[in-house]
């Protein structure tokens, strides 16, 4: 892989970490549990460095998964010849 690559995913995988950031911070408000401006940073945080090797690993899906396309008969030919 070459490093634009991983550029890219770095970019997907500040846009995932928004998203599990607001989750994070909606879930709290919908459980109701009431933390102060305080406690809900570290929840966030906490749920940031809980769920960052998921990140990193998806943003790096997505990214692929962008520009390159999946072919039948590619897969088939890989497949069979990994049988013999």
């Amino acid at each position: 892989m070459e490093p634009a690559f991983y550029t890219g995913a770095m970019y997907v995988s500040y846009g995932v970490g928004i998203a599990v950031a607001v989750a994070a911070y909606a879930l709290t408000i919908i459980f109701g549990y009431d933390f102060g401006p305080g406690g809900i940073m570290l929840t966030i945080i906490l749920a940031l460095l809980i769920t960052m090797p998921y990140i990193g690993a998806v943003s790096k899906a997505i990214w692929a998964h962008m520009f390159f396309k999946y072919n039948k008969e590619i897969a088939k030919k890989v497949s069979n010849d990994s049988r013999t």
